[in-house]
């Protein structure tokens, strides 16, 4: 049997001064944190605070498709002038909203789709050293007749998004060859291939 790993202990003098605050907040935080020999030790990080989001990914098995999507990030242009990203629809919670019904709102403004059933898969933090987000991943079948609209995203918001239905065997190449750079895109391709859902 596999002992328990010791639970770390909670931090303590932990003081949060806000930098920024726009749509989201930016923070500079200290605090003290005791090591495994028990010595208290001080630490300062930066925290972007940023609202929980969702993410997901459809398939038609019949067919033998997923619906993408591709639009300009500027975080990912900054580090590597990519023009944009091929990757799974997703969007921030508002304030108090469910997750799927986030989802739901997220696929019909972003991809046209009315979603019907859908599968919670799982929730995970997107990168907790140094932001507050958690991410919730779904998958959800489709067929052609539930695309009820265009999709694109919403104009007010700044969004241009091309709606992309694609061949899941050509997007698992693609994602083997290294062309897809989205982390949570990956994350339920390769789900989504291990699940036996799809062929690819």
């Amino acid at each position: 049997m596999t002992e328990n790993p010791k639970r770390a202990p909670l931090p303590r003098d932990l003081e949060e001064n806000v930098l920024v605050s726009d749509k989201y907040s930016y923070s500079g935080v200290t605090y003290q944190l005791q090591r495994a020999d028990g010595r208290w030790e001080a630490h300062q990080r930066s925290l972007f605070r940023r609202p929980d989001a969702v993410t997901v990914l459809p398939y038609d098995p019949e067919r033998g498709k997923v619906l993408l999507i591709r639009q300009f990030r500027l975080g990912a242009h900054m580090n590597d002038r990519s023009p944009s990203l091929l990757e799974a629809c997703a969007g921030t919670l508002d304030p108090g909203e469910d997750p799927e019904a986030c989802m739901r709102r997220e696929s019909l403004e972003e991809m046209g789709l009315e979603v019907g059933a859908a599968r919670f898969l799982f929730e995970a933090f997107v990168s907790p050293a140094a932001t507050t987000e958690k991410l919730y991943f779904f998958v959800a079948p489709y067929a052609p007749g539930a695309r009820v609209a265009a999709g694109g995203g919403l104009e007010e918001e700044g969004e241009d998004i091309e709606v992309i239905e694609a061949d899941f065997s050509q997007v698992l190449a693609q994602a083997a060859r290294g062309e897809i750079h989205d982390a949570k895109t990956l994350v339920l391709l390769y789900w989504l291939k291990t699940s036996g859902l799809m062929q690819g």
